[in-house]
């Protein structure tokens, strides 16, 4: 049997959620080190593209306004705009090494999962660990890590490389994820499982 491989699933990394003319900047949510984080992520890119490991770009989209759901009653900013489909506001940020061969997910939730293909997609390259990076750490990275524990796939969240809006409830979800649901660690040591050099490459999925 082949050993399960360990790919990088990068969250929600997109113009809307993080740059600051984006719709959730406008309605003042913002992403503070902005060019830290994309240079964070940028850094896991590297270390799996140096092992030929699976690079997974996830992006939250909508094709109308009625596909928004709950969350137009919840964020009445996202009601009539954000994350439209092909609008600059869905598109992924500037400055990502992004590669023509990567992987892309189109969710309409907040957890990577949910009405994608994404857990095919992951059965399909023998995924077994996933480190996740992107943001919001409070919603949607944590939503897919705990997805990703009930599918009982290791999830390895990179702390500097996901960012909150609200500095307690980032610390508070990194925290809770470190409990059970993930292992949360420097971005360094998220490199190296990625390189191949870390426990990550070990892992064994359970039954999926």
């Amino acid at each position: 049997m082949n050993t399960p491989q360990t790919a990088l699933l990068v969250i929600d990394m997109q113009n809307d959620y993080c740059h600051p003319d984006g719709v959730f900047a406008q309605a003042g949510l913002r992403v503070t080190g902005l060019d830290d984080l994309v240079g964070h992520v940028n850094t896991l890119v590297a270390a799996a593209r140096s092992a030929a490991r699976p690079v997974i770009w996830v992006r939250m989209e909508w094709a109308a306004d009625a596909d928004v759901g709950l969350l137009a009653e919840r964020s009445p900013f996202l009601r009539t705009r954000g994350l439209r489909h092909g609008t600059w506001g869905g598109e992924l940020l500037g400055g990502l090494d992004r590669a023509p061969d990567d992987h892309e997910v189109v969710k309409p939730r907040f957890d990577a999962f949910h009405r994608t293909g994404l857990d095919d997609l992951l059965r399909g390259l023998g995924v077994g660990a996933l480190v996740m990076a992107g943001v919001r750490t409070d919603f949607c990275v944590e939503s897919t890590v705990r997805a990703a524990f009930f599918r009982d796939l290791r999830a390895i969240v990179a702390r500097e490389a996901v960012a909150g809006y609200v500095e307690d409830l980032h610390a508070g979800s990194l925290r809770l994820m470190g409990t059970v649901f993930a292992e949360v660690v420097p971005v360094g040591d998220a490199a190296a499982a990625l390189a191949g050099t870390g426990r990550a490459q070990d892992a064994t999925p359970g039954d999926r």
